[in-house]
């Protein structure tokens, strides 16, 4: 718009107007030209028609890869390793094994220190072991200002580690991996402060695991008579004073736990040798392999723990 002499407002000319328009006409024209020129070159594609990628043939050996998760259960972004066998492929479906490392290692320490790759890989190939898939992510505590916050109401819920691994990480292995989605092919197994949690995670979620391996378990309690194991497992206080078919109520009976634990110079024997003893008493199946030696990975046994998992 423009102002006369009166300094009032007044409209373009009409022909202004229709020349502005014919210009618009002529923009819109070329716009239209071109879209159509590289849509028909390939350039647009809609989510119907787009590419997908062949299927890849059989790995000809293992191979492991590290990867990291945005986590919104541990607020920071876990690294973690998956480990695929020798002959993966997606035409077949294999089991998962979750494993989990001490307070003093990383997400690598199965594989660079505890050699499960290398051990899975011969026994793979001596038939004595299916070919399954293994997931290490990096383990770690709660804090405390974390169980505080928590235990505001009560009741200690789920620990981060346990929502990240059952709500995050099984879910997105399963969805990016041929995997045996439910917990006939889903196993959870940890040394030390891993062999805590997986027991943990475990007893809570036996609809998402069907074994554990728990290593020299870095037990919270030493005591697990009476309604101990209860009051150790339970989130909700009230659930621990049940103890009539507790097991067998929350689905434990469903589970395998092997469990083991170094000689008395190993300070969670004596908590190990009990909890075996809670276990029996509410009809959970599990086995006891004391072992010598103290609080560590004994290297000799690796091919026992795969072997829970995954014999033929």
């Amino acid at each position: 718009m423009t102002k006369n002499d009166g300094s009032k407002p007044t409209c373009r000319s009409s022909a202004n107007n229709s020349r502005f328009r014919g210009i618009l006409r002529a923009v819109l024209s070329v716009q239209l030209i071109l879209a159509l020129q590289l849509a028909s070159a390939g350039c647009f594609a809609s989510p119907q028609t787009a590419a997908t990628e062949p299927a890849p043939t059989p790995l000809t050996q293992s191979e492991s890869a590290r990867y990291t998760f945005e986590s919104v259960a541990m607020d920071a972004t876990v690294p973690y390793i998956v480990y695929l066998p020798s002959g993966y492929s997606p035409a077949q479906k294999y089991p998962v094994w979750y494993a989990m490392h001490g307070s003093s290692s990383t997400e690598t320490f199965w594989l660079d220190f505890g050699k499960v790759g290398e051990r899975a890989d011969a026994l793979v190939a001596s038939g004595a072991l299916e070919p399954m898939i293994m997931v290490f992510p990096y383990t770690r505590y709660d804090d405390a200002k974390t169980i505080v916050a928590d235990m505001a109401d009560g009741v200690r819920g789920p620990s981060h580690m346990e929502q990240f691994i059952c709500e995050e990480l099984i879910p997105y292995i399963d969805a990016h991996y041929s995997t045996i989605p439910s917990a006939d092919g889903r196993y959870i197994g940890g040394f030390s402060m891993g062999g805590l949690f997986a027991l943990q995670i475990g007893l809570h979620q036996p609809q998402l695991f069907s074994k554990i391996g728990s290593y020299s378990p870095a037990l919270t309690y030493s005591d697990f008579s009476g309604n101990h194991f209860e009051r150790w497992l339970s989130t909700d206080p009230a659930d621990a004073s049940n103890l009539e078919d507790y097991a067998k109520t929350h689905g434990m009976d469903q589970l395998s736990i092997y469990l083991d634990c170094g000689d008395e110079s190993d300070p969670f024997s004596a908590g190990a040798a009990s909890l075996q003893d809670a276990l029996t008493a509410r009809g959970i199946q599990s086995e006891f392999h004391p072992h010598e030696g103290g609080h560590a990975l004994d290297l000799s046994l690796v091919d026992a723990y795969l072997s829970f998992y995954g014999a033929w």
